[in-house]
């Protein structure tokens, strides 16, 4: 039998956080982002009839194999079987190649609820199932070679299950709803019609004169009003991209989103118009999700993609794959989106304080009130529907003061409190475009609030990140400790010097205290910046980058909006398949 590792802190958090979960040992069995919970468009549905997945899960795992096999995909290695228990997490490393397609699913005890998030190398999530079943799945086609990683999560029920991943060669999707039965189809395929044809002949022309060049063919899909289509793009560092969606006969207004894989909006448009266009540069190579809605009207979407020529040139390079994945994922229902949120903070090592609220949310807001507790902490999250296009919230005390804010856009805003005397509080949710329904969802962190002279939202910002790093097999590195530093202004920046060894993979993360809101994160060497998490609008940044030589870089520290102190960590990741748990 094998050995259950976790791995998850600083100090004395190593013990502290190891109640997550627990599992037992692992033996082998040799046997476009989708997931289980969107329908998918452009790839190919398996499945449905005699070829449904029933039995066992070892049966339904040879009809599985027997199943992609048929349609080229072969497996990237043996199948695991393992075991966790209730709330339990665990991780497994996969290094992926560039230009190949991977399906990844788990297949569970009946009666249970597995969650699986597939994180890139930058820790993003590219793709997810956290529907309520016993056997979620992720296939995914990337431009990006490097270490993935697979996170399972037993949100309900315990035993074992198997985890297997299989991979092929190009870009060759596949939806494997229908083999686990179930049959929603995707919208209908759209056409380009005249009117958008010259409209997108404009774009052409206009954008030509800022050296972009469209990659590829527009994606034309019927959607109905409110509906959304999520596409994997894939992106180079140091390129810019601008993406555009073009609402055809019946649209009259779109928006467009790219965001990374927690949700965090990179850029948006959400003018009241019947196109949208955002422009973006990439800071670092990867995977990210371009969303695209039909805020109002119903007809065809049409999502196209452009690439920039560097200076100089006559035109951008040639891609070695599509920027704009061909297939696409249904919007998050506001349920999914709680179930992806909820297994985030509980992966964090958060516990549920109370039951999630909903309510209706617009301009005027809604608010809910809730009792807090003295000498703990917690996260108080906000969730919207596709209705709701920006969320803010603020927490006001029994006076009606606000004690903390987050109006920063972002896709499900957080405050995180650790008050000192219990008290009642009013969460106000408001709506600053659109309106819909929203969820509110609090959190509690079960734990100490202290530790040395790390307390409140510090500590425990940085447990949370510790905890999430742990299941992905990263270490606090034994040459650092927790290292202190201070804006003393709003804007002011800061440098740290730290040594890196080559052929090593690292993740270095910043956590800010009391007074700071919102982190820049770079790392360079001799000059050139070689990390980067900038523009995110997060309290605590992390950049990871493997050095292939030895030597010293600066890790560059400024504050977009707020003051005050922070620390930062250095952690390096352990090598081997199977990483937590």
């Amino acid at each position: 039998m094998g050995t259950c590792r976790r791995v998850l802190g600083f100090g004395l958090l190593l013990v502290a956080l190891a109640a997550l979960g627990g599992c037992r040992g692992r033996r082998l069995v040799r046997t476009g982002v989708a997931g289980g919970g969107g329908t998918t468009s452009g790839a190919v549905q398996l499945g449905g009839g005699a070829q449904t997945a029933h039995g066992t899960p070892r049966q339904q795992l040879d009809q599985l194999d027997q199943l992609l096999r048929g349609q080229g995909y072969a497996p990237a290695g043996p199948a695991t079987q393992a075991s966790l228990a209730q709330n339990g997490i665990t991780a497994y490393a996969i290094e992926v190649r560039r230009g190949q397609c991977y399906v990844l699913s788990v297949l569970g005890q009946p009666g249970t609820d597995v969650n699986l998030v597939m994180l890139d190398p930058a820790g993003r999530d590219i793709g997810h199932d956290v529907q309520t079943d016993a056997h979620p799945w992720v296939g995914f086609c990337t431009a990006r070679a490097g270490r993935f990683v697979a996170r399972v999560q037993q949100a309900r029920g315990q035993g074992e299950y198997f985890f297997a991943t299989y991979v092929a060669d190009g870009r060759h999707p596949v939806d494997l709803r229908a083999f686990f039965g179930v049959e929603e189809a995707g919208p209908q395929l759209a056409t380009l019609d005249a009117t958008t044809g010259q409209r997108l002949a404009g774009l052409d022309q206009q954008l030509a004169a800022q050296r972009y060049q469209r990659v590829g063919e527009p994606n034309g899909l019927v959607l109905e009003n409110r509906a959304e289509r999520n596409f994997q793009v894939s992106l180079e560092q140091g390129r810019c991209y601008t993406f555009a969606a073009l609402g055809g006969p019946g649209a009259t207004d779109t928006d467009l989103f790219l965001q990374d894989g927690s949700g965090q909006r990179l850029a948006a448009d959400t003018a009241t118009t019947q196109d949208a266009m955002l422009q973006y540069c990439a800071a670092d190579a990867g995977s990210f999700t371009l969303r695209a809605r039909m805020f109002a009207g119903a007809g065809p979407l049409f999502t196209v993609a452009y690439v920039q020529a560097a200076e100089g040139t006559a035109a951008a390079p040639e891609a070695l794959e599509p920027v704009l994945a061909d297939t696409s994922t249904g919007g998050a229902s506001l349920d999914e989106g709680f179930a992806l949120l909820d297994a985030d903070m509980q992966a964090r090592g958060y516990q549920h304080f109370l039951d999630a609220q909903r309510g209706q949310v617009g301009p005027a807001g809604v608010e809910f009130a809730i009792e807090l507790e003295g000498n703990k902490c917690y996260a108080l999250v906000a969730l919207g529907d596709a209705g709701t296009r920006t969320l803010s919230i603020a927490l006001r005390d029994a006076r009606g003061r606000d004690v903390e804010h987050d109006d920063s856009g972002d896709a499900r805003p957080t405050v995180r409190i650790c008050p000192s005397t219990p008290g009642r509080y009013t969460l106000a949710v408001q709506a600053a475009a659109g309106a819909g329904d929203v969820v509110f969802a609090p959190y509690v962190w079960p734990r100490g609030t202290r530790l040395g002279d790390l307390q409140g939202v510090l500590y425990v910002r940085l447990a949370e990140v510790t905890a999430l790093l742990g299941v992905e097999g990263f270490l606090p590195d034994p040459n650092y400790g927790v290292e202190p530093g201070r804006l003393r202004r709003q804007g002011q920046s800061a440098q740290h010097a730290v040594q890196l060894q080559g052929g090593l993979c690292y993740s270095l993360v910043v956590v800010g205290g009391d007074g700071i809101r919102d982190l820049d994160l770079t790392l360079s060497s001799g000059g050139t910046q070689v990390a980067t998490d900038v523009g995110g609008q997060s309290a605590f940044p992390s950049v990871r980058y493997c050095p292939p030589q030895s030597g010293t870089f600066q890790l560059g520290v400024q504050s977009p909006s707020g003051a005050g102190n922070y620390i930062y960590q250095v952690f390096g990741q352990q090598s081997g398949g199977a990483v937590g748990g």
